[in-house]
């Protein structure tokens, strides 16, 4: 009767281990097993589990996870996961002596990556009053970053009018990923590239882009 309580309680803690495994470190038909705020109806679940399991982006959170899809990204950060998403080790760059912006410190955690991006020339917005390390991104500017770092061709040959696009400054690097099925507008047919760029779409843009460029890391990232 003894074995028989002790092969129960056995069963049961491997059915639980074996349960917590497949929720932290699976990616499984209903959703984000990794973010408890990315629902399985959101429109990008997969590319932020895409972004996440090549170790591009995380969350916010130290000890929820929770990935803030709607949370704004900034322009540090956009510029950091282009260095990223290029084999860059972001945490072993050496921040310079003397910083080319007044408003990048040295003593900014982004000081590193920005000199870096600009070595590079991986800027995808304008930094004529400043690098604005801390400003969120547009939408046409997260456009013109993915286009940059990934060495997207030119396609303006797009199926959608898009008309709040026609003459803007972004225009083509935007008509390039939505060629492509990299990203696309919204509901109302307008891509709206002055909004704030979330990191929701952050993820999707750089993740449809890569999963299509780069097939064999889509392979060697994917947990399943």
């Amino acid at each position: 009767m003894q074995r028989k309580s002790t092969f129960k309680w056995f069963a049961g803690i491997m059915a639980a281990l074996y349960l917590m495994t497949l929720v932290f470190f699976y990616e499984l038909p209903f959703g984000s097993t990794i973010y408890k705020d990315v629902p399985s109806g959101h429109y990008a679940v997969y590319e932020i589990e895409y972004m996440y399991n090549h170790g591009y982006m995380k969350g916010r959170d130290e000890t929820v996870w929770n990935f803030y899809p709607e949370a704004p990204i900034t322009r540090a950060e956009l510029v950091a996961l282009m260095l990223k998403v290029n084999g860059v080790k972001i945490e072993e760059l050496t921040a310079p002596a003397n910083s080319e912006y007044v408003d990048v410190p040295t003593s900014h955690w982004a000081a590193a990556v920005v000199a870096e991006a600009t070595k590079r020339k991986q800027i995808p917005f304008d930094v004529q009053s400043g690098f604005l390390p801390d400003r969120p991104v547009t939408r046409g500017e997260l456009a013109n970053g993915v286009v940059q770092a990934l060495d997207i061709p030119v396609n303006e040959k797009t199926a959608f009018p898009l008309p709040d696009i026609v003459g803007h400054k972004y225009e083509k690097a935007i008509r390039s990923l939505v060629a492509n099925q990299y990203a696309k507008g919204n509901t109302d047919g307008n891509f709206k590239p002055d909004d704030t760029a979330d990191r929701a779409a952050t993820a999707y843009m750089f993740a449809k882009a890569l999963k299509d460029l780069r097939p064999d890391d889509a392979k060697k990232g994917a947990k399943k």
